[in-house]
Order: structure tokens, then C-alpha cells, then sequence
């Protein structure tokens, strides 16, 4: 017992001073708490009744014991009654059938316990779809359908997130003379979702890759394209998510009046305290950016080609800007349970199981949402020989990448 004492392993000293002092000793350093106190002996089969004091909390558990136990019976100080301490696992034993020591009276104490703890959440990804992207070149108010291409589009976000709960209440605590904790920490636990995302591209309604091109390009390039129709410009606009704009979160009860009076004395009962926060946030993120687009013909040469001549040839038509808006929906959750044990004075409605909600925050971020159009920026468009002769005359050879460096 000395050596559990000292070890003090999960909080069993305190524990053990506990028992003793059921006994009616002052805890284990009682001068009156000798080795004649303790005297082996040995519970039968069947027996049954309350035994723990080293599971979380140091709750104690009903049993029926499956076999003979040597155990140490402990007496208390009047030798009124007792209590045993098994041999083997060193847990305590109380049979109901026997003289069982009352708890003691001990003076009562108005102690502020809090309840306090956050966790946080850090989450990405890319989303790939693709858009259909109507290629447009101007000139005045003039308009030449270049072309419709399906371009690739990446959807890159990152979130953090953090959730935090707060509570303190005031208890009447039984006053061992001890310094108990006034605080403990509580986990929080995160978790999100996203439901749905969407980006559009040419503008908050969808629309076009404008081409400004000069005089001479465009009188080139309408023998090559049509005029576009009046409303070529603004395709169907891809429908916006709508947001569920949940933001619900758990308040803290109500803590009852407590009195401070220090120098009433009680007895001790122990309550267990459950306590559990909750929050959810549900919304949408929407961000607008410019995105810098290199439009690049494409021509594959068919035939017999030179030596060193590749099949693929490319023009460059020029980097232009392209307003996209991106949503991402999003639903963020976050929970937090913890149960604790805590001896308070009895004053007859002492409730041995008590719910509590605490207050719980979650504050969420998106640190990145970016948008990239095409091949790493690049669209490209086919061209026909014919096409590739007529861009040749007013735009330049470029690799495929868009650069020159291939030549």
C-alpha cells in the first residue's frame, strides 16, 4: 500500500487516502492505521459487491466474483467495520451485506470548476471538371466565333477550421484538505464536408474568352470565322449553390445557486458529471479571380514531313484575362463529450448523474481557393492547314507549352 501510495500511478493515492479515511483514519500516514488493522481473508465464490477504484475515474462497478479471492481485510479505526482490498489486483471490495462505514463528515467548500478545450482542422483538395468555353475575337463591336473548346478546369482549396468550448460552474466540494484541479481539458473533435462546388467562367453569368484583335487581324480572321450572333457572348450561365447557412451552436446550462458558506459539514456523494458541446457551420465560400489564358492554335500537318519537322505546329493568338467565380460548399461539425467524477457535499438533492451542455465556437477559414483554367493556362484551339496558313501572316510560331524555346 506504501508503494502504491507513493508511485501515485492514475490519481491512486488520493484514492486510497479515500478509503482509509472511510475507515476513519486521516489517510495512510495515520499513526492509528497499523499492521494489526489488516487481516488476511478469503472471499467466497457468488460473492458479490461493489469493487474498483482503478478504472477511469475510480468508479466503482457491481460484481459477482467467479472464484475464491484472498483478499486483506481493512478495519476501520473504531473497529466498527471494514472494507477489503484484493490480493491479487489490488482493488477495492465493499459486500452490502456486511457492516459497511458510513461516509464521514467533512467540511463543505465552494470551488469553480472549468471545463475548457479546442481542436482544429486543416483540409485540401483539388476538384477537376471541365466547361465548355466559347472563344470570341473583337474588333470595335464587331464579333468572330473562333470557336467552342472544352477546357479542363481545377477547383484547388484549403481550410482550417477551429472549434472551442468554455464553461465554469460553481460546485460544493468536500473539503479533504487536498488541492484538487479547477480545471480540465476537454477534446474537441472536428470534421467537415463539401457538398458541392462549382466554377464559372467569362464573368459572374458565365460568358466568353475575349480575343481583341486589331484591324488588320480581324479582316484576316473573318475569312476563317463567322460573325457571331447576338448572343454569343452570353451562354447559359451555370446555376449558383445556394447556401445552407446552418451556424447552430450548443449553449451552457444554466449552473445553479451556490452557497458560500465554508464551515457547514456534510457527507460526501459522489455525482458524475457528462458533459458535451456541439456546433455546425454550413455555408458557402465564393471567391472572384482573373485568370491569364494563352490561347494557342493547333495545326497537325498531315503528309511526309522534313527531316527533324514534328506533325504539330502552333501559333500563339496571345494571353488574355478570364474572370472565373468559384463556390465551394461546405458543412463543418465539431463535438466535444468528457465525463468526470467529482465528491460533493450531500445536501439531499444532489443529482448522481448530471448533464451538462457547454457553450461551443468554430471558426473556419478558407486560406486558398484557386482557379486554373486549361492545360496550366493554356487553351488550344484546332486550325485547319488553310486556317494555320492565314493565323501564320499576324501571329507568331511558339512551342506547345506557349513559349519559344523548343525552336
Amino acid at each position: 500500500m506504501k508503494k502504491v501510495h507513493t508511485r501515485n500511478l492514475k490519481g491512486s493515492r488520493q484514492e486510497m487516502d479515500r478509503f482509509l479515511r472511510l475507515l476513519g483514519y486521516s489517510g495512510l500516514n495515520d499513526p492509528s492505521f497499523t499492521v494489526d488493522k489488516i487481516t488476511p481473508a478469503i472471499l467466497p465464490k457468488g460473492k458479490i459487491g461493489w469493487m474498483g477504484g482503478y478504472s477511469r475515474g475510480h468508479q466503482y462497478k457491481w460484481s459477482v466474483l467467479g472464484n475464491p479471492f484472498p483478499t486483506f481485510k481493512i478495519v476501520s479505526k473504531d473497529g466498527k467495520c471494514h472494507a477489503y482490498i484484493m490480493k491479487k489486483c489490488g482493488n477495492a471490495f465493499f459486500d452490502p451485506n456486511e457492516q459497511i462505514c458510513p461516509d464521514p463528515k467533512v467540511p463543505c467548500k465552494t470551488q469553480e470548476l472549468s471545463f475548457a478545450g479546442d481542436g482544429s482542422i486543416k483540409a485540401g483538395d483539388v476538384i477537376n471538371t471541365t466547361q465548355t468555353l466559347p472563344i470570341i475575337g473583337t474588333y470595335n463591336d464587331k464579333k468572330l466565333c473562333i470557336g467552342e473548346q472544352t477546357v479542363g478546369v481545377r477547383l484547388t482549396y484549403e481550410l482550417s477550421a477551429e472549434g472551442q468550448v468554455n464553461y465554469a460552474r460553481t460546485f460544493q466540494v468536500c473539503d479533504y484538505g487536498t488541492n484538487a484541479p479547477t480545471s480540465l481539458n476537454m477534446p474537441v473533435l472536428m470534421e467537415y464536408e463539401i457538398s458541392a462546388s462549382n466554377v464559372t467562367l467569362g464573368g459572374e453569368n458565365g460568358g466568353s474568352l475575349q480575343v481583341p484583335l486589331t484591324k488588320k487581324q480581324y479582316n484576316r480572321m473573318r475569312k476563317l470565322y463567322s460573325a457571331c450572333p447576338a448572343d454569343a457572348s452570353a451562354p447559359t450561365a451555370a446555376s449558383a449553390l445556394v447556401a445552407n447557412k446552418v451556424s447552430n451552436f450548443s449553449e451552457g446550462s444554466v449552473a445553479p445557486a451556490v452557497s458560500n458558506n465554508l464551515t457547514t459539514t456534510e457527507n460526501c456523494v459522489r455525482q458524475t458529471l457528462s458533459l458535451s458541446g456541439n456546433g455546425e457551420v454550413a455555408d458557402v465560400s465564393a471567391k472572384s479571380s482573373t485568370q491569364e489564358v494563352t490561347v494557342i492554335g493547333r495545326y497537325i500537318k498531315e503528309g511526309k514531313l522534313k527531316k527533324g519537322e514534328t506533325a504539330d505546329k502552333y501559333r500563339c493568338l496571345g494571353t488574355y484575362s478570364l474572370p472565373a467565380n468559384s463556390q465551394v460548399q461546405y458543412n463543418l461539425k465539431g463535438n466535444s463529450k468528457i465525463e468526470h467524477v467529482i465528491e460533493v457535499c450531500d445536501n439531499g438533492n444532489v443529482n448522481p448523474n448530471e448533464s451538462i451542455t457547454v457553450p461551443m465556437t468554430i471558426n473556419t477559414e478558407f486560406t486558398k481557393q484557386d482557379v486554373m483554367v486549361g492545360d496550366y493556362g493554356k487553351v488550344y484551339i484546332p486550325l485547319t492547314k488553310k486556317q494555320y496558313k492565314k493565323v501564320s501572316k499576324i501571329y507568331g510560331r511558339c512551342c506547345a507549352d506557349g513559349s519559344t524555346k523548343c525552336f
